[in-house]
Parts: structure tokens; C-alpha cells; sequence
């Protein structure tokens, strides 16, 4: 991000002075934080959002990037966070700069619009800026400079790289990377990561760990005195990676072992679940391909990794600018293409400036100018630009370096530069069912998924030790992704000791993950608030719906499977997977402050649906929720609820009687339908 626009100041010389006001400090994440707002700025005007890039070094000056002049000499005020999490911070970095908005609006005002502005790594978090729902009202528009949007391909390249060079370098003495811990011996241990990398170019303690790489390719030493082994060895992972410039091969030999190790290993990243794999990938080099190590991720890290990193293009109607690098071959141009494919045309402009030396993000003050001034006029309601006026507007902007737009630029797909692995499993109505960890028996969840990638989970378990419920269960509205579902925010109900509503009765509780590694297994990751906490566990399947079995495949005809409620019992309801035509499991759950029961209570149909039944349903009590899990504890109270239930294909009714109380009737409705099943006539 240093060489953006590196000489813009020389530029701004000429502009009036004008009075700043200028704030520094540090929000309660602990990530520190810089403000500067013109004289005149009122609630209302402009904010631009500037990303810096990935950084190792302590993140206490974040700064505010190369247009902080400009933007206010245009009247936009312009605020920087820094990253509480060193390297790849995407996993934090929208959360981060949503805690820097409430403060400026706190401290300055609130802000009519937001304009997202990074380069690097800061160009994919301007994106995701976009692409969060409670950001995406205020953005109209976006800048975003060399941004790796295909962010886990870029790590499937960098893991490429890793394993490429311990085969090609594992008979080379004293020409070996360091080996972490198993089972991931190809990831650095914490320890060997220095705490404070000032660059990952120049740091002297990555030249000292990389000396390796030295003995084995000669890739610092002049070519005069480097061996022949020393020249093939360097010239077939030129060749297996794709990179040619011995300087960026370095670079990226840096990020695949101090940068990636620190994602796998790191606390606040993956903590040890590895998100990373190669199995299915070919490198062209029969040898390579058959000694390599292959690498297989977990199901819900590889999930969850890939939704806080990759670009989806989920941003509404925001305009996005993008200009790339043609000789970068750290983020290479290659990501413009995924950038292409995931944005709507009407919304987007991507360009590649055409290098004769490879840089990364190496642009001239002119380009980035001119690159400026067309997303404001476009964002504001101006024609959408072509890259050849780029090129026209750069030519006419007063200032050093070059012009370099080129509209004839077309990147290639990434998969003709990093070999692809193998396809993920496609999440369908099949994957539909109750699913548990069996070593947490009295546990799980039901999942339902839903036409046009969305799914529904239900996570029934246990409060944690110390409060007032015996059971708890959350809900979470989640997106299907390639081999499983990213549930962003799942949600709570809560409830006093008496049974009626907490304060919040509906409360954000946290996030799921499901990752499936075939159709019958899978994991379950969950991050809970205090008091709850975070843990991945293994899935296997319980149950499957009606026709929808792991090796059906079309769409089966309309069935009672899904979730049901009556409108005037809101928070509480049924879910219904209809096994066959004579079988159904029933899971009733209810909210607190609810005349009917509070809790979840399960139990199987027998009969007609369409004609009426009657079912038991059993309330389970006994383990703490968490690590301390026994489910040795379970006690199953059977007859808790009794329900009478006739379902219609749209509408139903019921009667729910608790042990003890008056029988409740039910108008029910239905909510969900599951994917592959056809919709009611």
C-alpha cells in the first residue's frame, strides 16, 4: 500500500490550506483508530473509509492513506481503523471499522454517506464493507485498489507454494523451511513467527528464516555463482508456480510461511482448525503431483474461513471501482476476473494498468487521481466510466508518473493460474434432517434448507451453568455456500427464572458454521457470547426428509416437512420432517413468556398428517451447555406436551396441551418449505 500514489503530496501542493480537525485513539476492541474532518463538515456530509493493507507491525498509527489531503480538500471528512489482528485481519476488519463509525458519529456526526477506499488487503475489506447489511445503506460507492478478492484461492495458492518448495527442496541440506507441529507440519509453530514484522520484503528476520530458501534455489546470490542444482530447482518452482520474478517468489515464500502459519495458528484467526487443502489439485509435473503432501481442510473451517474472506458481490446497488496491476504477482491480476464474474456490469469497473516491471499495487499518482474523481462523479449519478476514458481523464491530470490504462486487458480465470481443487459438495434439500455429535447425545440441531440458498437451523441444546433456564435454544437464518452454510447471526431467546421474557426477548447470540465432508457427516462450529463460548464439534446425520435421501436427486413431490407456527403465538412454532407417509418427527419449541411451554419438546408421529394425529412430545433436562457437556445427564421427561396435529399442505391446526395445563388450539401456517420438494398446488 506504501507505493500508492507516492507522490500524490507534490500534487495537493498547490491546493488552499485549510483548517483540520485531527482525533486519534482507541475503540474498546483495543483496535486504535485516526480521524480528520475539514473546517465546515455537518452531520450529513461525506465519510471515506480508508483500509490500509495487510501489516505484521504494531497496528497504532493506522493512518489515512494516500487521498486524506484530496477527500478533504473535497469536503469528505476521512477516518482509518487500525486492525486488532496482525496479517490477515478480514475475520475482524468489518466489525472493526463498524465500532470506528459509532465513534465518529459519537464524537463528529453522522455521516449521510460512507465511501470504502483500501488497497491490498484493504481493498477486499472495502468490499466486504459493501457487502455488510447494516454499512451497505450508507455506501454508494467503492475504491478498491489491487484487492485479492478470491481470498481463499489466493491461500490455496500460498499453501501451493509451501508444499511445492518442501518437494522440490527435500533433499537440499540445510535447504528445508522450518516444520511446525503435526498435523500441520507445514505451518511454522507461533513461536517462530516474530512478533512485530516490520515488512515482509525487507524484515530482517524473514531473510535470516528464509536463508533456506537461499541454499536451496540461490535466489538472492548473482547468478555467476548460483549451481546448476541451485538453477533447476529455482526454475521448476518458477515454473509449478506461475511466478517469475525472483523477488515476488520470495514474497510469496514469506506469506505462505510466516503469514499463512499465523492464520492456522493464531487465537484470534483459526486457532488450529485448518481451513486450507489441496486435495484434487494437478501441477502439471507428474514427479510434483505424485510426492507432494496432500492437504485435506476441515468441513467448517474451510466454511467459515471462506465467508469472512471471499468477496461474494453481495452489495445491492453500490458502484465499485477496481484497478489493478498487470505484473503483480502477489495478488495477481487474475482476482479482477473473480471480481467480474461476481459483479452485476451495470455496477462495476475494472481495470488493469499494464506494467512493463512487476509491482504490486504500483500505481502513479495520476492513475490513482483520475481513478478517484471517476467513482465520485459516477457514484453521484454521472455515466458510468470506460477504462479508456481513464485513460483519457489520467492523460489530463497534472502530476508524476504514467498513464497506463489499458482497455484491451483481459485477466485470465484464476483457475488457469492456481490449479483448482476439488469441487466442494453442492448443499441441497438432501443435506435437510436432525443431526448430532454423538459424543453430545441429547444435543443438535435441525436444519432445513431452503429454496434459493438460504437454510434454516435450529440448534437445540442446554443453558450454560449458572443461569436460569434448563434448556435453550437458538435459530439462525443463514446462506448456502460451496460445502456447507454460514449462519452470520443466529439469535437467542432468553428467559428469567419465572419463565417470562428477558429484557431482550429476541437477543443476537452469535454465528454458526456447518461444513459437510459427505452427505451423512459434516461439523458444527458455533461462536456464542460470553457465557457460551465457542467450539467445533463433528455432525452425523439423524434423519433425512421424505424421497430426499443422499442419493435421490430432482425434486420430490410437496410434503409437510419445514417449520409451521401459529401469527398469534409468534416465537414460537413447530418443526416437521416427514420421514415417509406414515411417519413424522415433531420438534416444538417455545418462547419464553409463552402460556404453552418454554423450551424445545420432540417427539415422532404416527399416522396421516393430513388426516390428524396424536403425539407425545418429551421435554429433555440435565447437561450444562459448553465444554463440561455430559450427556450422561440427560433426563428425558416424556408427556411433557401433548399435541394433536392435522397439517394441510399450506395451513394446519393443533392442539398443545402441557402436563398439567389447558389445552391450547392452533391456527398454524407455514413458514418454510424444504429445497427439492415441489411447492403446494
Amino acid at each position: 500500500m506504501r507505493s500508492i500514489f507516492a507522490g500524490l503530496a507534490a500534487l495537493l501542493m498547490a491546493l488552499p490550506a485549510m483548517a483540520v480537525r485531527e482525533l486519534q485513539g482507541q475503540a474498546p476492541s483495543g483496535a486504535y483508530y485516526s480521524i480528520a474532518v475539514p473546517d465546515g463538515w455537518k452531520a450529513g456530509d461525506g465519510l471515506v473509509m480508508y483500509q490500509h493493507g495487510l501489516n505484521f507491525a504494531a497496528d497504532d498509527d493506522p493512518g489515512l492513506g494516500p487521498l486524506r489531503d484530496i477527500a478533504l480538500q473535497q469536503g469528505f471528512a476521512i477516518a482509518g481503523s487500525g486492525f486488532t489482528s496482525r496479517g490477515w485481519a478480514l475475520l475482524r476488519a468489518v466489525d472493526e471499522n463498524k465500532e470506528l463509525l459509532q465513534i465518529f458519529r459519537r464524537d463528529v456526526g453522522d455521516p449521510g454517506e460512507l465511501i470504502p477506499f483500501g488497497g491490498s488487503m484493504g481493498g477486499l475489506v472495502a468490499l466486504k464493507m459493501a457487502e455488510d447489511t447494516s454499512l451497505n445503506p450508507l455506501i454508494k460507492g467503492v475504491l478498491a485498489l489491487c484487492p485479492p478478492v478470491a481470498a481463499s484461492r489466493a491461500w490455496d495458492s500460498g499453501l501451493d507454494v509451501r508444499l511445492a518448495y518442501d518437494t522440490v527442496c527435500a533433499d537440499v541440506n540445510n535447504g528445508r523451511l522450518k516444520t511446525g507441529a503435526e498435523p500441520y507440519p507445514w505451518a511454522y509453530n507461533l513461536n517462530d513467527i516474530p512478533d512485530d514484522l516490520d515488512n515482509l520484503e525487507l524484515d530482517p528476520d524473514v531473510r535470516s528464516a528464509l536463508l533456506s530458501v537461499t541454499v536451496c534455489t540461490g535466489i538472492t546470490l548473482p547468478q555467476s555463482i548460483r549451481t546448476n542444482g541451485m538453477r533447476e530447482r529455482l526454475a521448476r518452482l518458477q515454473r509449478i508456480t506461475g511466478i517469475q520474478d525472483e523477488k515476488f517468489l520470495l514474497t510469496n515464500i514469506a506469506y505462505s510461511t510466516f503469514v499463512l502459519s499465523d492464520v492456522l495458528r493464531a487465537a484470534d484467526k483459526m486457532d488450529g482448525r485448518n481451513p486450507f487443502g489441496n486435495i484434487g489439485a494437478m501441477y502439471a509435473d507428474a514427479d510434483l503431483d505424485s510426492r507432494i503432501r496432500r492437504v485435506t481442510p476441515q468441513p467448517a473451517a474451510r466454511v467459515e474461513f471462506n465467508w469472512q474472506s471471499d468477496y461474494r458481490g453481495d452489495i445491492g446497488d453500490i458502484k465499485v471501482l477496481s484497478v489493478h496491476t498487470s505484473g503483480d504477482e502477489l495478488v495477481i491480476p487474475q482476482h479482477q476476473y473473480v471480481l467480474r464474474q461476481l459483479t452485476p456490469a451495470n455496477q462495476l469497473v475494472s481495470a488493469v494498468v499494464r506494467e512493463t516491471a512487476p509491482s504490486h499495487c504500483g500505481f502513479s499518482e495520476r492513475e490513482g487521481l483520475v481513478a478517484w474523481e471517476a467513482l465520485k462523479r459516477w457514484k453521484d449519478g454521472g455515466a458510468k466510466p470506460t477504462v479508456a476514458q481513464l485513460q483519457q481523464g489520467c492523460l489530463s491530470v497534472s502530476g508524476d508518473g504514467e498513464c497506463r490504462f489499458d482497455d484491451t486487458y483481459v485477466p485470465t480465470s484464476f483457475d488457469a493460474r492456481v490449479p483448482p481443487r476439488a469441487a466442494p459438495l453442492t448443499v441441497d434439500g438432501r443435506f435437510n434432517g436432525s443431526w448430532f455429535d454423538p459424543s453430545r447425545s441429547g444435543e443438535g440441531i435441525a436444519l432445513e434448507v431452503l429454496p434459493g440458498g438460504r437454510a434454516i437451523v435450529y440448534f437445540f441444546t442446554f443453558s450454560p451453568a449458572g443461569t436460569p433456564q434448563r434448556q435453550a435454544w437458538m435459530i439462525g437464518d443463514g446462506k448456502v455456500v460451496p460445502g456447507g452454510i454460514a449462519f452470520d447471526t443466529a439469535y437467542y431467546r432468553p428467559s428469567n427464572a419465572d419463565g417470562t421474557p428477558a429484557a431482550n426477548a429476541t437477543t443476537p447470540w452469535g454465528r454458526f458454521w456447518i461444513g459437510f465432508s459427505d452427505c451423512n457427516n459434516g461439523e458444527l462450529r458455533w461462536e456464542g457470547p460470553q457465557g457460551w463460548g465457542r467450539k467445533t464439534v463433528p455432525l452425523s446425520r439423524l434423519t433425512a426428509l421424505k424421497g430426499l435421501g443422499c442419493g435421490s436427486s430432482g425434486t420430490v413431490p410437496a410434503q409437510a416437512s419445514g417449520s409451521w407456527y401459529d401469527p398469534a403465538h409468534a416465537g414460537s412454532g413447530f418443526h416437521i420432517e416427514q420421514f415417509d407417509g406414515n411417519r413424522a418427527l415433531v420438534m416444538y419449541y417455545g418462547a419464553p413468556g409463552s402460556s404453552d411451554f418454554v423450551g424445545w419438546a420432540s417427539g415422532v408421529v404416527e399416522g396421516d398428517l393430513a388426516a390428524g394425529t396424536t403425539v407425545s412430545l418429551a421435554s429433555v433436562t440435565g447437561p450444562v451447555f459448553g465444554d463440561n457437556y455430559d450427556p450422561a445427564a440427560v433426563v428425558n421427561q416424556p408427556g411433557a406436551l401433548s399435541l394433536t396435529l392435522k397439517l394441510g399442505c399450506n395451513s394446519g391446526e393443533a392442539t398443545l396441551t402441557k402436563a398439567g395445563g389447558p389445552a391450547v388450539p392452533l391456527a398454524l401456517a407455514r413458514l418454510t418449505t424444504a429445497a427439492n420438494t415441489a411447492p403446494c398446488p
